[in-house]
């Protein structure tokens, strides 16, 4: 189960054919939207449409990717894994200790990630009130090592 979240340039990849089942997403990795810009942002029903994906196959493995594996999908990995602690009795009332179990999570299955602030509140969004979203969004892409990577992709090292 694969899914698949690229640009609108960027063409299928051919390796989902061999996938169990395949649910794509095509939006740019945006972290703000300019009505100025022609463009295709993050929006609601992508993220809506994903959770759907992930619960009509309850208990089966999902892989997410996008082009780089850093930022949309990792986002949108981190939201399922806040749902998911979330619903398995872990306290949105302590953000530090769900904050710490949902990004250690994260960090085991791509230690480099930095997810997409835009794609990773709309998530949140898709369970939680709009103000409590946000606010764990900036608690969650704060966490020190998620802010490392960030920081290195602004200014990588020589």
């Amino acid at each position: 189960n694969i899914i698949s979240i690229r640009e609108p340039a960027v063409p299928r990849p051919v390796f989902l054919r061999l996938a169990k089942r395949v649910h794509e997403e095509i939006f740019e990795d945006r972290e703000n939207i300019d009505p100025d810009l022609a463009c295709a942002p993050p929006r609601r029903e992508h993220l809506a449409s994903i959770f759907r994906f992930v619960d009509a196959h309850p208990r089966e493995p999902i892989l997410v990717h996008c082009l780089a594996g850093l930022s949309r999908s990792p986002a949108v990995a981190l939201a399922l894994i806040v749902r998911a602690l979330w619903a398995h009795g872990s306290d949105l009332g302590e953000p530090p200790k769900l904050v710490e179990q949902a990004v250690d999570l994260l960090l085991q299955i791509r230690p480099q990630s930095r997810p997409n602030t835009l794609v990773l509140q709309v998530g949140l969004e898709q369970f939680l009130p709009a103000d409590v979203a946000h606010q764990l969004m900036v608690e969650l892409v704060n966490h020190p090592v998620l802010l490392k990577n960030r920081q290195e992709r602004q200014c990588p090292q020589r």
